[in-house]
């Protein structure tokens, strides 16, 4: 009998299962802003409501993101 009680609950799938929760970064370090390309540095920009200027070079858009924080 305690293989077999052994064995339903190995394969018991009543138990629910709590989804991990998906924390945002809110702060992004300027290392991590470096790795990113200028298109996906202006559509970081938009989502965040940072105004950067898409004639800038790179390192001005990652400083204006930065400093926006």
């Amino acid at each position: 009998m305690f293989i077999l009680e052994w064995l339903k609950s190995l394969f018991n799938t009543s138990k629910a299962v709590e989804p991990k929760k998906v924390v945002e970064k809110s702060k992004t370090s300027v290392a991590e802003l470096k790795k990113l390309t200028k298109q996906q540095l202006f559509d970081l920009a938009d989502k965040k409501g940072i105004k950067v200027k898409k004639s800038g070079t790179k390192a001005k858009v990652v400083k204006q993101i930065s400093s926006a924080k």
